[in-house]
């Protein structure tokens, strides 16, 4: 399964004090068959944390991080400008989903939320969100949406 990490979420996972959404992501992203895409602008703003840095260098030579084109994700950000009617600011972001077909993000955006679980920006099969509330009802959501197969083409 794939997932994109926002950078609005990374200090949650990669920090030094992880909510427990974040714990829960980060144990996820160390399965085998997990996988983290990254591309483009979001590359860029990620690495700007030095534990992330760290972990990725790791994680892709293991194989738990799927990099994209960043020309590629920049052509389909120009794209989604000039036709789409999302509110987020991040478009680089729903740019990645539609090239990589992960369909799992971590965000604290709303406007990102909003944009991901379009299905005229994010389809087939639509955008699913990870939930960031420390509930027992967002744990229990956070576990099954991890557990699922179907949200990532590319293992």
């Amino acid at each position: 399964m794939c997932a994109i990490l926002d950078t609005s979420a990374r200090d949650e996972v990669f920090g030094d004090n992880r909510t427990p959404a974040g714990e829960q992501f980060f144990d996820w992203l160390e399965r085998p068959r997990a996988r983290l895409v990254l591309g483009g602008k979001l590359t860029e703003e990620l690495t700007t944390s030095n534990s992330f840095e760290k972990w990725a260098e790791t994680a892709i030579q293991d194989g738990r991080v799927r990099r994209f084109s960043d020309d590629d994700v920049v052509a389909e950000t120009k794209a989604l400008a000039r036709g789409s009617k999302g509110k987020s600011n991040d478009r680089h972001v729903i740019a990645l989903a539609r090239i990589s077909k992960a369909r799992i993000l971590y965000t604290r955006d709303a406007d990102l939320t909003n944009d991901f679980k379009n299905r005229n920006l994010v389809s087939a099969p639509r955008g699913r969100v990870y939930p960031t509330g420390d509930s027992q009802n967002a744990a229990k959501r956070r576990r099954q949406l991890l557990n699922q197969t179907n949200l990532c083409p590319h293992r």
